[in-house]
């Protein structure tokens, strides 16, 4: 008889991981801020104790709330509602991509060209005429 294990695992397991990865970061620098570096030797690791320890705890438990994260993203089961919403949106998806279809923009002719770049020099100097008026 194959007895089930259950995992009691809290709803916030991301943010602790992610929390857990910003305080490795943080002891870490810590770390790098020590007397070790500074000294480039291993004999002072006394002076360097607590960040030293808590690089060490920080780590463990990012290894540890990883892993049952893990866990937790490997055993869940699409439930009924969740692959219905895909479906919706997948729906959604096809019938607004016709809609959102941009048309394509024809290209202006050498005349069109000529003619909009004239008016632009003809305000520019029109503005400048103004402007020297005052």
């Amino acid at each position: 008889m194959a007895k089930t294990v259950e995992m009691k695992i809290p709803e916030d397991i991301e943010f602790r991981v992610i929390g857990n990865a910003f305080g490795l970061m943080i002891a870490s620098a810590g770390l790098l801020a020590g007397e070790m570096l500074r000294m480039r030797s291993v004999d002072y690791w006394l002076d360097d104790i607590v960040p030293l320890l808590l690089v060490i705890w920080m780590g463990f438990r990012l290894f540890r709330n990883f892993l049952s994260t893990m866990t937790v993203y490997q055993d869940i089961v699409p439930s009924a509602a969740v692959t219905r919403d895909r479906q919706i949106r997948e729906t959604l998806k096809t019938e607004q991509a016709a809609v959102a279809q941009i048309s394509s923009k024809t290209g202006y002719t050498a005349e069109q060209v000529v003619e909009e770049v004239a008016k632009r020099i003809e305000a520019q100097k029109a503005d400048a005429l103004k402007k020297n008026k005052f």
